[in-house]
């Protein structure tokens, strides 16, 4: 009985097993080389990664890379022929606005907002081994990567951790003919790439990437916007949300043939199920774009369109309604400085009763169609055609802000719902 007990009492205090399975090291509370830092100061900078025997300039004094490696988060550290300075991991807003951009990032408000206006919910993997449809964004237009990162870590619950990322960029470039065959598959950037296929890294890569449950695809034309994008990802916070993202340098037709080709051997008819649940279009001309992005969007997804200026948010709304397209409009919103949750605006085509009428009558008819409740001035769009001689089947376009008067703004979202298949 006495050797029962000592079983028994080993068995229960002893160490948990050690898995032997890598994972992406979470642990930030000590500084490791390829970590960006946050320098604080009168001018806060950004370090590079941290590299042996490297160094960053500061505004006064050198910091080199040997004296923050190993030092905690909010330590301080001397810099060479300069003060002290304090460092610490760089929130996502800091990191956004602090790395080195080829193009204009969506900065933390204005990504923080749309991500809000998407109305994202996932749920952890589940432990009964069901095995349900992963949530799809498509986000056209990846950009610098600043809104990708915001969509990333939105969804990051509902995916496992993942295994070290490989070294080799794992981005696809899409030819302009989709593959047809089953051992078709896209070019990736690097010729590493081929060798990295048979590493075990690699291997354990591809295996958890099968297994998500939440899913970006950012899809880019500039191969060099799509390469630089990749890197800011990766480098924040050791590319904890790297994992949910899956890098594209095409356009958006092609990604789309690519897609309906790829899925198509899961389908018994001739036509494709729609497995987007939500797509963004933050790109040149995004309304050419839209019907090609409707036909793979899940009954009740959302489409996004983010445009400098409200009359190219009309322009979506012009084409959806000429293709009668499945799409009804959500919501119109402006963002920008001292706009905390947006801004509505009421964006719609309106059919004047009176075969013709002059611009002041014309507006005046317009505004008996308008809501009730709106009460604001109006605001029309820049090239509304005029309704003189216009037949009963034309239309003119309104653009007016819900409330308030006219703010210059940082950009229009908007959103629009599918309402069948």
């Amino acid at each position: 009985m006495a050797k029962f007990f000592s079983f028994l009492s080993r068995f229960l205090h002893r160490p948990p097993a050690v898995s032997h399975g890598r994972s992406i090291d979470t642990n930030l509370s000590i500084f490791r080389e390829g970590d960006r830092v946050f320098v604080h100061g009168k001018n806060p900078l950004l370090t590079k990664p941290l590299r042996a025997n490297d160094q960053t300039s500061a505004r006064r004094g050198l910091l080199k890379h040997n004296d923050i490696i190993g030092k905690r988060s909010r330590d301080l550290v001397q810099a060479y022929k300069g003060p002290m300075y304090r460092v610490t991991y760089p929130t996502l807003e800091e990191y956004v606005t602090l790395t080195p951009r080829l193009v204009t990032p969506v900065y933390a408000p204005d990504a923080n907002l749309i991500v809000s206006l998407l109305d994202l919910h996932t749920f952890p993997p589940s432990s009964d081994g069901k095995e349900d449809e992963p949530l799809e964004i498509l986000e056209a237009g990846t950009g610098h990567g600043s809104l990708t990162l915001h969509l990333s870590r939105a969804i990051n619950a509902a995916n496992t951790r993942p295994p070290p990322i490989p070294e080799a960029p794992q981005r696809q470039i899409l030819t302009d003919t989709p593959p047809t065959s089953k051992s078709s598959r896209p070019k990736n950037e690097s010729a590493k790439d081929k060798a990295a296929v048979d590493n075990g890294q690699q291997r354990d890569w591809d295996v958890w990437r099968g297994q998500r449950r939440a899913i970006i695809h950012t899809v880019e034309v500039s191969p060099a916007h799509s390469a630089h994008a990749e890197s800011i990802v990766r480098g924040f916070r050791r590319g904890i949300y790297a994992g949910n993202v899956d890098f594209y340098v095409s356009s958006v037709e092609n990604w789309v043939k690519e897609q309906i080709n790829r899925r198509h051997k899961y389908l018994f008819s001739g036509t494709v199920k729609p497995f987007l649940s939500y797509a963004i279009l933050d790109m040149p001309s995004a309304q050419l774009h839209i019907p090609h992005v409707a036909s793979v969007l899940k009954y009740d997804g959302l489409l996004v369109v983010f445009m400098p200026n409200v009359t190219q948010i009309g322009d979506c709304v012009e084409i959806i309604q000429k293709q009668r397209l499945p799409l009804v409009m959500d919501k119109a919103v402006e963002l920008g400085m001292g706009i905390s949750s947006g801004r509505l605006w009421n964006i719609k085509s309106t059919v004047p009763k009176r075969h013709s009428i002059n611009m002041a009558s014309e507006e005046k008819e317009i505004s008996k169609n308008e809501s009730e409740e709106d009460t604001s001035d109006d605001t029309y769009c820049e090239g509304v055609p005029s309704a003189e001689g216009a037949t009963e089947q034309e239309s003119v376009l309104v653009c007016r802000p819900k409330v308030g008067g006219r703010i210059v703004g940082g950009g229009f979202v908007g959103i629009w719902r599918k309402i069948k298949e």
